[in-house]
């Protein structure tokens, strides 16, 4: 397993897996729930996404290897590939994806879905960036109305929860997204990436953050991370929902912390009647 900083090469990998691992996370449901019928626009948001998040903050990924007859390496150790990654915002380097995000492409704020390579499992590569795939003006998918109150509450509730609360602390590292391929999850891919982003965030004295993901609760909570609050995004005489937790591990911590119970939060949920029903999913 290898963990390092990603860079333009990457693009492709990265893609990759952001599509490939969406279908879990209950954001992209709530926020995409045509993607399905159009699956070229959405890996080409997709793309668009991994490019930006490699323009403007702090990517690092986690190779594996894989053996298989049909692959041979003149070194004799076996190849490795992309099966994760995770994006960071650094203190004292502000994201510029506010500014940054052409109207084209800012609606989405994460990743997406394609079939794995037989016989490998790898993420399959999406189309090639010169095809006509990538080459024409993506179609406008998703709810527009829910990405925008999405992208509203999310910026409101960073600015609240991390930024206000910590900027006389030097601020914090936020870990903005980290998606596992669903092939190489449970293999510590996950833990690995939120581990090197705890590590920068104690090497510059401050205090790590995240939003969490059903699946990513247990793992922060592992490594230390603390509720500070959490929120919903729901839009009046909508029938679905999400609410999202937000954690911090203050510099410095060491050990874990006692479970706490999940229920409720980074969740999608549906009304029916009084009684809303959950579909957990994971993400970061």
């Amino acid at each position: 397993m290898y963990v390092r900083l990603a860079n333009k090469a990457d693009l492709e990998a990265l893609t990759a897996v952001l599509i490939d691992a969406s279908p879990d996370d209950p954001v992209y449901p709530y926020r995409f729930p045509d993607r399905h019928l159009y699956p070229n626009e959405f890996a080409a948001l997709c793309r668009s996404k991994c490019a930006e998040y490699l323009d403007t903050s702090t990517v690092a990924v986690c190779e594996m290897e894989y053996s298989s007859s049909s692959i041979s390496s003149s070194s004799g150790r076996h190849p490795t590939c992309i099966v994760a990654f995770a994006v960071f915002d650094m203190p004292f380097t502000p994201s510029r994806r506010r500014s940054s995000v052409s109207a084209s492409n800012s609606s989405n704020n994460g990743g997406m879905a394609v079939e794995d390579n037989l016989g490998t499992g790898l993420p399959a590569e999406p189309s090639s960036p010169t095809s006509s795939t990538f080459l024409t003006t993506p179609k406008t998918i998703g709810n527009a109305t829910r990405q925008a109150a999405f992208r509203t509450t999310l910026a409101e509730q960073r600015t609240k929860l991390f930024d206000e609360r910590y900027r006389s602390l030097g601020g914090h590292v936020f870990l903005k997204l980290l998606m596992t391929h669903p092939l190489w999850r449970g293999r510590g891919a996950g833990t690995a990436l939120a581990k090197w982003g705890v590590e920068r965030a104690r090497e510059l004295g401050v205090h790590a953050t995240v939003f969490a993901s059903p699946m990513g609760l247990r793992l922060y909570r592992k490594l230390g991370f603390r509720e500070v609050g959490s929120f919903r995004v729901e839009l009046e005489g909508d029938g679905e929902f999400v609410e999202i937790p937000a954690l911090a591990l203050a510099p410095g911590y060491v050990g874990g912390m006692r479970e706490a119970d999940a229920e409720g939060l980074g969740r999608l949920g549906r009304r029916v009647g009084e009684t809303p029903l959950y579909a957990e999913g994971a993400v970061w």
